[in-house]
């Protein structure tokens, strides 16, 4: 394991605040907002909006990104889309080589990165973090295989907590339909 400062492995820099860029009559753009990064990787749920063209490219997606949220949960994704606007309050990590981005990703959601968020970070009703704190980050991190190896799994245990939740969803929905199709019957 060698330890390393975020900042000495990947450029760190926030997103874009697009509300400056808005247009009705500019390019139609997919944002990455707050409520965009989800729990355990998920990305979904963006703003549409019509933005000015001149934004630069360093705010747009490229695969591997790694972006967190720069407020409480402070929740991580690993991008896999290129061209989405990323929006300000998140973190944009992008690494050097040698590093496995989804694994990276999975480490910064880590309860040690938490507690060094939390005892760096600002204090409020809503606990937050800067860029500079994000950048301060020590992490322990594993050879180039080995971060692959356990990139792959902690990606495949997501992919069954998805599986799951969908399923539970399901079958709430499902007990919904039985009693609302029993209070149907009874009038």
């Amino acid at each position: 394991m060698q330890n390393v400062i975020l900042k000495d492995i990947a450029e760190i820099f926030s997103g874009l605040s697009y509300r400056r860029y808005l247009d009705e009559n500019g390019d139609n753009f997919k944002i990455i907002v707050q409520r965009s990064i989800k729990k355990d990787g998920e990305l979904s749920d963006f703003e549409e909006l019509s933005l000015k063209s001149n934004i630069k490219n360093r705010y747009f997606t490229k695969n591997n990104d790694v972006l967190m949220k720069m407020t409480y949960p402070y929740d991580v994704v690993c991008v896999n889309q290129a061209g989405l606007v990323v929006s300000d309050r998140i973190a944009i990590i992008r690494f050097s080589e040698g590093f496995d981005p989804e694994f990276m990703a999975h480490l910064l959601t880590n309860t040690h990165i938490k507690k060094q968020l939390h005892e760096l970070g600002g204090s409020g009703k809503i606990p937050h973090t800067s860029l500079k704190e994000i950048k301060q980050l020590k992490l322990q991190i594993p050879d180039f295989k080995t971060q692959k190896k356990y990139g792959e799994l902690l990606n495949t245990l997501n992919e069954k907590i998805f599986e799951d939740l969908r399923q539970v969803e399901y079958d709430r929905r499902l007990k919904e339909a039985i009693l609302n199709d029993l209070w149907d019957d009874g009038a």
